[in-house]
């Protein structure tokens, strides 16, 4: 069945009709809008409708495996730095506490991460790198037992096995001034080993010097208070109460009569490596092994006479 589309030139209202344009072309019609009369022209009639085609399925195109996968990885939770709530990723507000979620400054890095684990794991760097700074204190304290290293190596693995989204879940924020740190301490011991290797041995070599110098002058000084003594009394003191001498510094001075004419002194200090003696016949201190001296004085007096002091050994 043909159709027009009837228009009114009066009001421009328009309706279609199922009737042949052929056969109203010249015929009286009346607009039913504005009730006015107005002759069809065949040439305001339109072609007819053609039949409706059937609806083609629309091929919606496939996700890729790739991106649906990186959709899933992709991290929809973070946690709140104030109350440790699981909150969603764009959320700026907390809705437990109400705190506004600063946006974190650095994320993790899955190489850099490895990479940290893997060769400075054992000094706690990779602990200083996720801010778990308590954690990285305790593997500096205990490196030297390899402990640290061994759980380190562990966790090596365990970062290995995840995805990079999932560990900027689990740490949202990095710290990379902890790492200077960790790379600080070994130049730090290194130098500090240097300077001791250096000092060390300067300083014991002093201090072995300091201690021969102090024994011998505690010995040359109680030698000329038994000089003294002498020349005011005629004889050698032969009682404790008779000649006192000082031993500082860690100094031990025996003096031993031997008989009534006679007498040896013998002194060395803790610090040094030296004895010194002297006896009334010989006027030049003699030097000798301080082991070999002591020796032979815990034979003679005991060990409990060792000690740093003056001793009248009779």
């Amino acid at each position: 069945m043909s159709r027009c589309t009837i228009t009114c030139p009066h009001c421009s209202f328009s309706k279609d009709v199922e009737r042949d344009p052929a056969l109203l072309h010249g015929k009286t019609v009346t607009c039913p809008k504005c009730k006015k009369a107005f002759p069809f022209v065949a040439s305001d009639s339109v072609p007819p409708v053609p039949p409706a085609q059937p609806e083609q399925p629309i091929i919606e195109p496939e996700a890729s495996p790739k991106a649906a996968s990186e959709t899933e990885d992709a991290p929809q939770h973070k946690f709140c730095s104030t109350c440790g709530s699981q909150i969603h990723i764009k959320a700026e507000i907390c809705p437990k506490c109400g705190v506004r979620v600063a946006p974190p400054r650095n994320v993790v890095n899955k190489v850099a991460l490895l990479v940290i684990t893997f060769f400075l794991g054992g000094l706690g760097g990779h602990k200083f790198y996720l801010k778990k700074n308590l954690q990285g204190v305790l593997y500096l304290l205990f490196f030297w037992t390899y402990i640290p290293t061994l759980v380190a190596f562990i966790e090596f693995i365990i970062y290995a096995c995840k995805s990079e989204p999932e560990l900027q879940e689990k740490y949202p924020e990095t710290s990379t001034g902890g790492i200077f740190i960790v790379l600080l301490v070994p130049v730090l011991l290194a130098i500090v080993g240097i300077l001791a290797a250096i000092a060390i041995p300067q300083y014991v070599a002093y201090r072995q010097k300091a201690g021969n110098v102090a024994a011998s002058t505690a010995l040359t000084t109680c030698q000329q208070r038994v000089s003294d003594y002498y020349m005011d009394n005629g004889t050698l003191p032969m009682d404790a109460s008779q000649l006192s001498c000082q031993a500082i510094n860690g100094v031990s001075l025996y003096y031993l009569p031997i008989g009534t004419d006679d007498y040896q002194l013998i002194s060395f200090s803790e610090h040094g490596n030296k004895a010194y003696l002297v006896n009334d016949n010989d006027v030049e201190v003699v030097e000798a092994d301080k082991a070999q001296i002591k020796e032979e004085l815990t034979g003679e007096v005991g060990v409990e006479l060792l000690s740093p002091g003056f001793y009248f050994v009779k």
